[in-house]
């Protein structure tokens, strides 16, 4: 065994410990992880991957040791070394190459993988991850081993955890202090251009979007005008209406919708448009006035994303106050006129 037996499996531990809890930024997090547990633990490699936002696909997040064209080999969710990862039970594999356990031997090869093991990643009590170890020789990962690399998985999904948190507390403080922007300015001008200008601005920085776009209707034919767009080519915004898209029915009858796939997702029409600006997803939510809906805000991204009820619900407070502002510029009008 290559573990270094003058360490006990508990320093190692702490090790590790404290090394992946030095960073409350995710990405940081996963990039120790992948890069400390294999010094450690004596292997050539690690990948860190995490169930995606929908909770059904696992997404590389981190790797180290592996090339790109490895990397890029396919996905491993069917593989049943991984199921049964995911299921609670740590998993070795002698040779990669061969082992009915893992999809993809053919890449092994090529790569000079020999052994693998994967260990599950627990995150609030919930496998929501894999950790997987490669090596280029071949190698028996002994029980102990095996309980060994699960504890440090362990204390990996701590660490994911704490840096999570900390990331949502980072968000909530941006989204209240955008609020609190987007407040300030309604009450100092009846510009409606200015307050929705700085809307599509201010929502892909504290967000993390492509772009955002409002929509409102013309009382004049009741479709929808575009008043303010960031982040959007001109040949996008140019494609057509959206009043015909299913997508808008749902959103004037007051609902928020989520599309993961806007390049194939059946409440929108422009699919290849959506395909050639690189829009992935788009969350939109319908801006209200009196509870009446008068328009729409579009927040697009440049990879699919599953929005969460906390990013729905501020985008749904946003809106709401793109309404007032709609209010207080129509509110002017009719006293200045």
């Amino acid at each position: 065994m290559v573990l270094n037996r003058d360490k006990s499996f508990l320093q190692l531990l702490l090790h590790v410990t404290k090394a992946v809890t030095s960073s409350l930024d995710p990405n940081e997090v996963f990039d120790l992880i992948v890069r400390e547990v294999p010094q450690v633990v004596g292997v050539d490699a690690a990948t860190l991957r995490l169930l995606d936002s929908s909770g059904k696909k696992l997404a590389l997040r981190a790797a180290s040791g592996l090339s790109e064209s490895y990397l890029k080999r396919g996905p491993v969710d069917a593989e049943q070394s991984v199921l049964q990862a995911i299921a609670g039970t740590a998993i070795a594999v002698y040779d990669a190459a061969t082992d009915p356990l893992i999809h993809y031997h053919e890449a092994a090869r090529d790569e000079g993988i020999k052994s693998i093991l994967v260990a599950p990643v627990r995150i609030r009590g919930r496998v929501e991850g894999i950790l997987r170890l490669l090596t280029k020789t071949h190698r028996v990962f002994d029980p102990e081993e095996k309980e060994f690399v699960t504890a440090l998985a362990e204390q990996c999904g701590i660490a994911i955890e704490n840096a999570r948190a900390y990331q949502a507390q980072r968000l909530q403080i941006g989204y209240l202090k955008t609020l609190t922007e987007i407040g300030r300015v309604i009450r100092s001008t009846f510009e409606l251009d200015a307050v929705l200008n700085l809307i599509v601005r201010r929502l892909p920085e504290v967000m993390d979007l492509k772009a955002c776009t409002i929509r409102l209707i013309e009382s004049s034919d009741g479709r929808l005008q575009l008043k303010a767009a960031y982040g959007l080519s001109e040949g996008y915004l140019r494609r057509g209406a959206l009043d015909e898209e299913l997508a808008t029915h749902y959103i004037l009858q007051g609902e928020p919708v989520v599309i993961p796939d806007a390049t194939v997702d059946l409440h929108t029409i422009y699919h290849k448009e959506a395909a050639a600006e690189g829009v992935a997803s788009i969350l939109a939510v319908p801006i209200t006035v009196q509870d009446q809906p008068i328009g729409m805000m579009r927040l697009l991204t440049k990879e699919v994303r599953f929005f969460s009820e906390a990013e729905i619900n501020f985008a749904m407070t946003v809106a709401e106050q793109a309404g007032i502002a709609v209010v207080n510029a129509v509110s002017h009008g009719k006293r200045t006129s």
